[in-house]
């Protein structure tokens, strides 16, 4: 077979838009889209941003059309992204396969087949729920470039999604009016291996999608699942088409990257239809697909220098010229790295100023409303701010300022662990006299954690929770180990003996 199949998506949502939140890195898959890689969510990208998702990957199943039957699938799929106004994203998808199948006469490829797609996505938060509509029409065509009228399809979806825990789901459901098979004249002038490999479907179908994602520090780790119930044909539909996979990945400043697996239950080809040459046709896919993936997203309100949105309160003054500030820092973890991704919200009597903080651990929020100047008269009257800083694994921290026109350069903020430490507290004495030991060492493990008593014998150590080898040693005298367990928030004591010896 040497088919080459092009076509055009063309979507449009059905809800009215307010701009995606922007306090965490997303997970790109739909479309170089929020969701998974065939999973659509009700978010968005946030205002003014570009997006790309380049993905390469295999697949391969055996005895579709018949024992021998060895299919092997390359494909690959670029998305290019942009959010025009909050709510909204739009995008170009090239998406391509290319198709080998080995243990049928004859052996060989099936060239490649093709889909340009052109998506859009049209959410808003209701409460803590994000809803949206998807409104997909696919124009398919025989031999690139071409399309076929008569085999336009059309898919209508509704999505949701909300925030589970540290992690968020996301949901969609909807119908296809599946008319792709008219845009080959005659399906049976294809062998029964090549007609699996066009893609395209006889039958309408019922669709739908789970998705969930949970972050894990910069690395994230997903799973999904699809269905698309066939409906109408002649003689009845085959089963439905199942898909679960799951797929991790690691966020690296602006850009990610992602490695998954796929599973594909697909309706088996019975003997007796093989025989007749009478199937049904539909988009069959391989049992086992893998690969990777690298995606990005850069400018737009989300990025550290300007907030995500100013919400202004309903007070309107005669003003002649609006005075404004702007707060700069940089967030770090206990041990001075820099945190990225962290949420960053300022609070002021009048307004609400947002944003996330960037690859070295900086935000900036620019342009917060602080007072006015009527008349040559400046009055400074909304100063007092108060700073919170939160992410997912940390305890959020709070800081209050008053602010000045201009920059506000604020000191610079560490968040600590969710887990507090526990206190080891130790006493080493000489184990004959009962006399304290000034001076001895006492290091523990694993850590390298080392501390010197003081002239009563005494010393204390913080120890994150946990299982601990504690070992005390003086000049000339046999070194003793104890175990030590911490717990967060306890004191724990131990008692070192130490007897001369080497």
């Amino acid at each position: 077979m040497r088919r080459r199949v092009m076509g055009l998506w063309i979507c449009c949502a059905l809800a009215a838009a307010t701009p995606a939140a922007a306090d965490e890195p997303l997970v790109l898959g739909y479309g170089a889209m929020p969701g998974g890689l065939h999973a659509p969510t009700g978010e968005t990208l946030p205002e003014g941003t570009f997006a790309f998702a380049a993905l390469g990957g295999f697949g391969w199943r055996s005895g579709l059309v018949g024992a021998d039957h060895r299919l092997s699938r390359g494909l690959g799929d670029l998305g290019l992204a942009y959010a025009p106004i909050g709510g909204l994203s739009l995008s170009l998808e090239l998406d391509g396969r290319y198709d080998r199948h080995s243990g049928v006469t004859p052996e060989g490829d099936d060239d490649y087949v093709g889909d340009p797609r052109l998506i859009a996505r049209l959410a808003r938060a209701v409460g803590e729920v994000r809803l949206g509509g998807q409104l997909t029409v696919w124009v398919p065509g025989g031999n690139a470039p071409s399309i076929v009228a008569e085999a336009t399809s059309i898919e209508a979806r509704a999505l949701a999604s909300l925030r589970a825990g540290t992690g968020r789901v996301g949901f969609s459901a909807g119908f296809r009016l599946d008319n792709s098979a008219k845009s080959v004249d005659d399906p049976h002038l294809f062998r029964p291996h090549e007609r699996v490999s066009l893609g395209i479907s006889e039958y309408n179908a019922i669709v739908g999608s789970a998705y969930v994602v949970v972050p894990a520090g910069k690395a994230f780790f997903g799973a999904e699942a699809s269905t698309d119930w066939f409906v109408g044909g002649e003689g009845g539909p085959p089963g439905p088409l199942l898909r679960a996979g799951v797929h991790g990945g690691l966020h690296l400043g602006q850009v990610s990257v992602l490695a998954f697996v796929e599973l594909a239950k697909v309706p088996a080809i019975e003997e007796a239809e093989l025989m007749a040459d009478d199937f049904a046709l539909i988009a069959y896919e391989p049992m086992i697909t893998g690969g990777l993936a690298l995606q990005g997203r850069f400018g737009g309100a989300g990025r550290a220098g300007r907030p995500s949105h100013v919400e202004v309160n309903a007070v309107k003054k005669d003003v002649e010229v609006i005075e404004h500030a702007e707060i700069a820092g940089v967030v770090t973890d206990e041990a001075g790295a820099p945190i990225v991704g962290a949420s960053v919200t300022a609070r002021l009597k009048a307004h609400t100023a947002t944003g996330t903080t960037g690859p070295k651990g900086e935000y900036v929020l620019s342009r917060i409303p602080i007072g006015k100047t009527v008349n040559g008269t400046t009055t400074l009257d909304d100063t007092g701010v108060e700073l919170t800083i939160s992410v997912a694994d940390r305890k959020p921290v709070q800081a209050t300022a008053s602010l000045v026109k201009g920059r506000n350069q604020m000191a610079t903020l560490a968040l600590p662990p969710l887990v507090e430490p526990g206190e080891l507290r130790a006493v080493v004495s000489d184990g004959t006299t009962g006399k304290p030991i000034a001076g001895a060492t006492v290091e523990i493990e694993p850590g390298g954690v080392k501390s010197t008593t003081a002239a009563d014998g005494t010393l204390s150590v913080q120890l994150a929770p946990g299982t601990y080898k504690a070992t005390a040693t003086a000049p000339g005298r046999k070194p003793q180990t104890l175990d030590v367990i911490v717990d967060s928030h306890g004191v724990h004591i131990k008692n070192f003996e130490l007897r001369k010896g080497k």
